[in-house]
C-alpha cells in the first residue's frame, strides 16, 4: 500500500510541476486562482468517476446475481424434467412426406 500511495504523491508532484509551468506563463495575477479553479474541477470529476464505476460495479453484481438464479432454476428444471428410465429407440421413420412424393413423381420417366 505504501508504494500506491508514494506512486500517487509522486504524480501529483508531476501534475503541480507541469500545472505551475503553464500557469506561469499565464499571468502571476491568475495563476493560484486557475490553479485552485482546476484542482476543484479534477475532484468532482474524479468523484462523479468513482460513483458512476460504483454504480457499474453494483449493477454488474445484481446481474451476476440473477444470472446464477437462472441457472440454478434452469438446472433445477433439467433435473426434474429427466426421464427416470432408458431412452426407447424409435425406429426409422415409414412414412414418406408430401414434398418427398412430389419429389418422386418429377423423377419419374414419363410413359
Amino acid at each position: 500500500m505504501n508504494e500506491d500511495a508514494s506512486a500517487r504523491s509522486n504524480q501529483a508532484a508531476y501534475i503541480e510541476e507541469k500545472v505551475e509551468a503553464l500557469v506561469d506563463q499565464v499571468d502571476v495575477g491568475y495563476g493560484m486562482a486557475l490553479i485552485e479553479q482546476l484542482i476543484q474541477r479534477l475532484e468532482i470529476t474524479t468523484k462523479e468517476f468513482l460513483a458512476e464505476v460504483e454504480a457499474l460495479m453494483d449493477r454488474l453484481k445484481q446481474n451476476a446475481a440473477a444470472q446464477e438464479e437462472l441457472l440454478g432454476r434452469i438446472r433445477k428444471s433439467d433435473r426434474a424434467g429427466a426421464q427416470v428410465g432408458p431412452i426407447a429407440e424409435e425406429g426409422p421413420e415409414e412414412e414418406i412426406t408430401e414434398w418427398e412424393k412430389r419429389l418422386a413423381r418429377i423423377e419419374e420417366p414419363d410413359e
